[in-house]
C-alpha cells in the first residue's frame, strides 16, 4: 500500500473528500499551493504517527548478525537506527552480557547476533508501505487525523480521533495467548 493511500483514508476522516479524491487518483495530479501544503501537513503527521508506535506502543524488531568479541558495537554500524536493544546472542545461542552507552554498546563476551528495536525511516507520499506488527492502514490514519487536526487548532476533533488510536493500538498489543490456569487439586 502506498502512503498517499493511508494519507486519502485520514483526510476523508478529517473532512478532506476532494483531497483524498486526488490523493487516490491514478492519473498525474496538480495540487494548489493550499492542498500541497495539507499533503506535506499530512505526511509530516504520518512520519510522526509512525515513529511514535516505533517507539511508544508496538516495537519495530530486528535481528542482525555481527562478529564482536569483547569489545565495543558503534550504534552507526548497524543497519538502522536503534532505539532498545533487546537481546544480544553468542555463537551457541546464549546471552552475552552488555552494557548500552549513548552512541555504543559494551559485549561481555563473543556476540554473533542482536536483536533491537528501531526507529522507521521517514516516507515520502508515493513509496511502498510495509505495515509491522499486524497494523492497518485504518489505526495510521486514525492517528494522523489526530495529529492534524491538534496542529490546527481543532483539539477537541482531535482527541475523538487520538482516542479512537490509542484504544486500536491497545487491541493490537494485547496477549492473544492461550490463557492456562492452574490444575484443579483435590482436597
Amino acid at each position: 500500500m502506498k502512503v498517499k493511500e493511508i494519507i486519502a483514508y485520514a483526510c476523508e476522516f478529517i473532512g478532506e473528500k476532494e483531497l483524498a479524491e486526488k490523493l487516490n487518483s491514478q492519473e498525474t495530479v496538480t495540487y494548489s499551493a493550499k492542498e500541497q501544503e495539507k499533503v506535506d501537513s499530512l505526511l509530516r503527521c504520518f512520519n510522526f504517527v509512525n515513529e511514535e508506535i516505533a517507539s511508544d506502543y508496538l516495537p519495530y524488531l530486528i535481528t542482525e548478525e555481527i562478529d564482536v568479541n569483547n569489545s565495543i558495537l558503534n550504534f552507526s554500524t548497524l543497519s538502522k537506527t536503534i532505539i532498545n536493544i533487546y537481546q544480544i546472542k553468542g555463537s551457541f545461542g546464549r546471552n552475552v552480557r552488555y552494557k548500552t552507552y549513548p552512541e555504543y554498546v559494551e559485549i561481555f563476551g563473543r556476540a554473533k547476533e542482536i536483536t533491537y528495536s528501531f526507529l522507521p525511516e521517514k516516507e515520502e507520499l508515493n513509496d511502498d508501505f510495509t505495515f509491522y506488527n499486524g497494523l492497518s492502514a485504518r489505526i495510521f490514519a486514525y492517528g494522523i487525523a489526530s495529529e492534524y487536526l491538534l496542529i490546527d487548532g481543532l483539539s477537541e476533533d482531535a482527541e475523538i480521533w487520538e482516542e479512537r488510536f490509542k484504544e486500536s493500538l491497545f487491541v493490537l498489543s494485547r496477549k492473544r495467548s492461550e490463557a492456562r490456569l492452574p490444575r484443579r487439586k483435590w482436597l
